[in-house]
């Protein structure tokens, strides 16, 4: 174990890591929330995933919303940056995972994907007031927002 291991794990233990990630907003022109339906889970969630080493934040939400939904953005403004207990994912094995979070809203959206609306797809915009099972860093992340607003 090099001697930067031995030393970080006092502060996090053997079992936690910290990791970066960024989180993608897309709003519709009627004030829903694009969401996606987690692979091999029944709940929902924004955009989201883990930054590269090297990418800058603003690059990794944009590549998050063309990996997870196909789409890009003219524009991806930074609102909030995120972390805490809240967002925490603990693994069956008892690994944990903690999250910063930075938050981004996508405006000027473009696709080269055009569905039907009645096609079976696992992205679907959802209005604020009628949100679909959630994933529970989404319900936090969807949450602060609110509460900003």
């Amino acid at each position: 174990m090099s001697v930067y291991h031995r030393d970080i794990r006092q502060y996090f233990g053997k079992r936690s890591v910290v990791r970066v990630k960024a989180a993608v907003l897309v709003p519709n022109e009627n004030g829903q929330i694009l969401l996606l339906k987690r692979q091999n889970k029944d709940v929902w969630g924004l955009p989201m995933g883990n930054l590269k080493p090297g990418e800058a934040l603003e690059d990794t939400a944009s590549r998050e919303l063309w990996e997870e939904s196909g789409l890009t953005a003219d524009d991806m403004r930074l609102l909030d940056l995120v972390s805490g207990p809240e967002y925490m994912k603990k693994h069956p094995g008892g690994d944990e995972e903690y999250y910063v979070i930075g938050v981004y809203e996508a405006t000027g959206l473009h696709s080269a994907i055009h569905l039907s609306p009645s096609a079976e797809v696992s992205l679907k915009f959802y209005s604020l007031d009628e949100m679909p099972s959630m994933d529970a860093i989404t319900i936090h992340l969807l949450d602060k927002i609110r509460n900003r607003r």
